[in-house]
C-alpha cells in the first residue's frame, strides 16, 4: 500500500472530505444521487455455537446472556416456521441467515442435525433457505468462513451472501488481543472466502469492524484491499463500516473507543477509495442521532432493519423506525427507498442471479411508501 496515499487521506479534514465526497456523488445519474436505501429484513440466528472466541463478541454461546434462550444449539424447526410466518406477515423481503463459525463441529449441534436428518450444517441451511424462497423471502447468508464448495452449494439458494473482513491486522492475534483465540478470523481465510465468492459470481457484502485495536493505517489498507478484490471480480455490492459498541460480560474493553469524527472520516475515506462502485452502509442503530452527518459523508444504505427481530450482535441497540429514517432523509433532500438483499445491477448481471432467485424476485413488490416521487 502506498504510504503517501495513506498520509494524504489521513491529513484531510472532515470539511475537505465532505467536499470530495460530494464531487464523487455528483458523478452519479440524477435519479440515483439522492437515494438512501434499506432492506426490510429479519434474522434467523440458527446457532451461536462458534469455534472462535473473539474478545469483542457478545453473540458467542459462551457469553452469559440475560435470557437463557439466547444461547441456541440449533434453532428449532417450530421456531423457524414461526419466525418466517411472522416475517411474511410483516412483508419482510430478506432473511439474514447467520450463525457462529463452524457450529457443526460441536457434538451438541451434530446430534441436533442428525435428529433433523441433515448430513451437515450446510444442508440444514439449504433446507431453511428453500423454505424461505417458498414464502418469496430472499435469503442472505453469513455463517463465517466457508470453503469454495460450501459457498458454491449455497449459491442457488441465496440472493446474496456476506462475510465481514473485520480487519487484516495481525496485531489483533497477539496475546491479550481480540483475535488471540480466533484462528477462523485469520485474514488469509477471510480474503480467500471473499475471493471465492467473486469467482462464483455471488453478490457480496463485506465490511470492517472499527475500534477493536486496529490502526488508521490498517483501516485504509483494508479499504484498498476490498477495492482491489472488487476490481478483479466486480461482486462486492456494499461495504459495512461498523463501530464496536461496548457491552457487559465480554472480555474486550477498549482503552479508547472510536469517536464519531473517526467514523465519519473513515466513511469519507471509503467513498474516496470506492468512488461510486460500491455502496457504503453504516448500521443506523449504532449511530443514533448522527444519521444526518453520515448522509453528508456519502453513505448509500442503512442496511437491514427488522420490524421484530433484534440485532443479535448488538441486542441493546434497537433498530430505528423506518418512518423516522424517512423524515431524516427527506430533511436532507434524500429519498429513502426499500431495496432487496441483491442490488438491482446484479439481478441483470450475467451469472450473478440464479433463475430460481429471479422467479422469486418477480413475485416481490417493494414497498415504496417511503419514497419521495
Amino acid at each position: 500500500m502506498n504510504e503517501k496515499k495513506i498520509k494524504q487521506l489521513i491529513s484531510l479534514t472532515i470539511k475537505k472530505l465532505s467536499i470530495k465526497v460530494k464531487d464523487i456523488k455528483d458523478q452519479l445519474p440524477e435519479e440515483d444521487r439522492n437515494v438512501i436505501t434499506y432492506s426490510k429484513n429479519f434474522t434467523l440466528s440458527l446457532s451461536n455455537y462458534c469455534i472462535n472466541q473473539c474478545g469483542y463478541c457478545f453473540y458467542n454461546y459462551k457469553i452469559p446472556k440475560l435470557n437463557s434462550e439466547s444461547n441456541v444449539i440449533l434453532l428449532s424447526n417450530e421456531h423457524i416456521v414461526n419466525l418466517i410466518q411472522k416475517a411474511f406477515q410483516n412483508e419482510c423481503k430478506e432473511a439474514l441467515i447467520m450463525s457462529g463459525e463452524r457450529p457443526g463441529r460441536f457434538l451438541e449441534v451434530k446430534k441436533e442435525l442428525e435428529k433433523r436428518k441433515c448430513s451437515d450444517f450446510i444442508e440444514f441451511v439449504k433446507d431453511v433457505s428453500t423454505y424461505l424462497l417458498d414464502f418469496n423471502i430472499l435469503p442472505h447468508t453469513n455463517l463465517g468462513y466457508l470453503t469454495y464448495d460450501e459457498i458454491k452449494n449455497l449459491k442457488k439458494y441465496n440472493a446474496s451472501m456476506g462475510l465481514m473482513l473485520e480487519s487484516t491486522s495481525m496485531k489483533l492475534f497477539e496475546k491479550g488481543e481480540v483475535h488471540e483465540h480466533s484462528l477462523g478470523k485469520m485474514p488469509k481465510k477471510r480474503i480467500e472466502h471473499i475471493n471465492n465468492a467473486g469467482k462464483l459470481k455471488i453478490p457480496f457484502t463485506t465490511g470492517l469492524l472499527l475500534g477493536i485495536g486496529e490502526s488508521i493505517e490498517d483501516i485504509i489498507g483494508d479499504l484498498y484491499l476490498i477495492k482491489e478484490i472488487n476490481d478483479k471480480y466486480g461482486h462486492i455490492q456494499e461495504v459495512i463500516i461498523q463501530n464496536f459498541i461496548n457491552k457487559q460480560n465480554i472480555p474486550y474493553q477498549p482503552r479508547k473507543s472510536i469517536t464519531l469524527e473517526d467514523m465519519l472520516k473513515i466513511v469519507g475515506f471509503a467513498r474516496i477509495i470506492f468512488e461510486n462502485d460500491i455502496a457504503i452502509q453504516v448500521p443506523p442503530n449504532l449511530i443514533p442521532g448522527f444519521e444526518r452527518e453520515f448522509i453528508d459523508m456519502g453513505i448509500d444504505d442503512f442496511g437491514g432493519i427488522s420490524p421484530f427481530t433484534l440485532d443479535f450482535i448488538n441486542p441493546e441497540n434497537q433498530w430505528p423506525q423506518i418512518e423516522d429514517l424517512y423524515k431524516i432523509c427527506k430533511e436532507k433532500g434524500y429519498n429513502l427507498k426499500e431495496r432487496l438483499p441483491i442490488y438491482s445491477k446484479f439481478i441483470k448481471k450475467e451469472s450473478f442471479c440464479p433463475e430460481n432467485i429471479k422467479k422469486v424476485i418477480d413475485n416481490i413488490n417493494l414497498d415504496d411508501k417511503y419514497s419521495v416521487v
